[in-house]
Parts: structure tokens; sequence; C-alpha cells
């Protein structure tokens, strides 16, 4: 311990050099994966908040939510005694407050279900829906967009103006800001049809409305347990972990990233150790002396560990620090996430890639000859 520290004492350019290293590759590593893991979170956090374990669509939609439709009274009968929560999903873009133009066009996803149900959101601000042209938002629709209590979003898909009364938690799907609403306001029918301002013939034939013969339909039913259930073939009974792989775009992204920052870890691992066991047989003159001195290989092996862990921690802490002190300049649209659990994985990989590199320097070191060095 004592020679480690008196040589970094002595060498600090080089040992600098090394830190510095150390601090660019890991601050390079852990930033990818804040944003890696940031993009999946904001794929998923409005299906987490679901609380289920699997979910019901109809047969044929490919377990995607968007392709499924499941007549409610037929799905209420079958599933008659189970903990289910119905739900709906819309896809639309909005203007906010009626001002039509592109730079005041928002992406959102509409979720809606019972406000008596599992899925529905806890309020933390503002009021419950009372009607179906009310609506709570997401934090992140009023963090990044700057929306409030009473704003008025426009669909452009039907035309019809959803009130803002509440907001709830920072929840997204498919990296789109959600906003709740009952089940009709998001009805996977109702969706498509434009609301009617008068009776007059011209307005009718430009604003078809679904008639009474056509049954009311949801997109799924979210199952709170793991029962196994025993449905018709008219249904696609799915995990929610095999359903959320199948948000459009999702696993794609997921095996990209996690691909890409796999090699970068092994490629930034080798580089750390290939550089460490180069310091280390660049005074291999120095072991040598110190052989002569009377200094065991094991004393200068233990030294040559302790250097490296000293350096690597050290290294790796700036390059942390560096990542959390980028994420509070970070603008709220960008998509980025710390996780502790991987960033701890990563650190001890390279920290043990490090050690790896040592221990191949330290074979050198106990076959320096002395008489050889001399000369």
């Amino acid at each position: 311990m004592f020679l480690a520290l008196k040589e970094i004492k002595k060498e600090k350019s080089r040992f600098l050099l090394i830190i510095s290293i150390f601090v660019l590759i890991s601050y390079l590593v852990y930033f990818l994966l804040g944003l890696a893991y940031g993009l999946a979170v904001d794929n998923r956090t409005a299906v987490d908040a679901w609380d289920g374990q699997q979910i019901v669509l109809s047969a044929g939609s490919n377990k995607n939510i968007q392709s499924s439709m499941i007549d409610q009274d037929v799905i209420e009968k079958d599933l008659e005694g189970k903990d289910y929560s119905l739900v709906n999903l819309g896809r639309s873009s909005a203007y906010v407050n009626g001002k039509e133009d592109e730079d005041n066009i928002i992406d959102i996803a509409i979720i809606g279900s019972n406000k008596d149900s599992k899925i529905f959101p806890k309020i933390l601000e503002g009021n419950n829906i009372e009607n179906d042209d009310e609506v709570i938002a997401s934090l992140a629709i009023k963090d990044e967009k700057g929306l409030k209590l009473g704003d008025e979003l426009k669909l452009t898909m039907n035309d019809r103006v959803l009130k803002i009364v509440g907001f709830t938690d920072d929840y997204k799907f498919n990296t789109s800001p959600v906003i709740y609403s009952n089940l009709e306001t998001a009805n996977p029918s109702a969706m498509l049809y434009r609301p009617v301002e008068d009776n007059n013939q011209e307005n009718i034939d430009a604003t078809a409305q679904p008639t009474k013969k056509i049954p009311n339909r949801v997109a799924g039913a979210v199952i709170h347990n793991d029962d196994n259930l025993n449905l018709s073939d008219e249904y696609d009974i799915v995990p929610i972990d095999e359903f959320i792989n199948k948000i459009p775009g999702y696993y794609a992204q997921l095996l990209t990233f996690g691909l890409m920052i796999g090699f970068l870890i092994i490629i930034a691992s080798i580089v750390l150790g290939v550089f460490l066991y180069i310091i280390t047989i660049q005074k291999k003159e120095t072991f040598g002396i110190m052989k002569i001195q009377g200094i065991s290989n094991s004393y200068i092996s233990r030294s040559v560990i302790i250097q490296t862990i000293i350096v690597s921690v050290i290294g790796l802490a700036i390059g942390m620090g560096l990542t959390y002190l980028t994420e509070t300049f970070l603008p709220v649209t960008v998509p980025f996430n710390s996780n502790e659990v991987f960033y701890a994985v990563i650190t001890v990989t390279m920290i043990i890639t490090s050690l790896i590199g040592a221990i191949f320097s330290i074979r050198s070191v106990a076959k320096v000859d002395p008489l050889e060095v001399l000369g």
C-alpha cells in the first residue's frame, strides 16, 4: 500500500493520464447506458403502472393493443369473477388550445379505462374526470410542453376537444406522453369519427357517426393476477412482459442499444486492461532494481494491484459523477434515466477487467531478472 501510494505521488503525470482514460471511457459508457435505459422506460412506464400480469387481446392482433378490438359485453361476460380492468388505447396528434399550427402540435397516447379500475392513475394535481371530454394528463406533457390545468387538446384525427382537469405521474407509452380518459373517449371506433354539429345533410355525409347497432368495443382487458384463463380462440392471452416486448419498436431499440453498449464495454475493458499492462511493463527496470534491494515479487505484485484498484476506482467515480452532472443539465425531452444497478454492474466489470490486465503484467514482473536489468 505504501509503495503503491508513493509511486502514484511521484509519477503524478503518468497516473493522471491513466485516470483520464478511465474517466473518458466510463463517462461514455455510463451516458450511453442512461440514454438507452431512458428510451426503454419511455416506451413502457404507462404499462408498468397497470400492475398487470396478463392482457387479453383479440386473436390475430399480433399481441399489439393498437390492432386489437373486442366486444365489451362479451369480454365482460367471459371474465366474470376475474380481477381485470378494461382498457382502450388511441393514438393521435393534438393542437394545444385551438392554435392550429405546426409549432403547437403534440403527439399523445390516449388510455381509456373506468375510473374505479386498477389501471386508472392516481391524481396528483387537479380533479378527476366527470364527462367524456375531460382527461387526466401525464406530467410529461406539463414538463415538456408547459401545459396546465384547463388547457384544451384538439385531436387532429377527429377534431374532438379534450380538457385537462388533472395531472398524474410521468407516464409514457411508446415514447409518447399519455392522457387518461374514460373508456368511451378512447374507444377504437369513436376515435375514427368527427362530432356532428348540426343535422344538415352535407354535414352528416362528411362526418359519419357510429350507429347504435355497433357494439361497444375495447382494445383489451388487463388481468391483475396470473390465473389460468380458459377463454375461446377469439382471444389471445399475452403475459405482460411479452406484451411490452411487442410495443412497436421497443424490442428493436432494446436489442440495438444492448448490443452497442455490450460491445462498447468489452472493447473499453480490453483497452483499459492492455493500457495498464503496457504501463506496468514499462517499469521493468524499476522492478529489477527493487528485486536487487530484496523486495519480494509478492510485495511488488500487491503494489501493482493496489495501484490498479485506486486508479480505476477514482477514474470510474469521476466518470459517474460527470454522468449525473450532465443529467441535471439535459432538457426534459431527452430520454435519459440513470439506473444504479446497471451502473454498478458496469463499474465492477471494468474494475475486474483492469485487474486482469494487471495480473497478466504481474506474471511478466515475476520473470524480471535483476542481473539482466543491470546489463
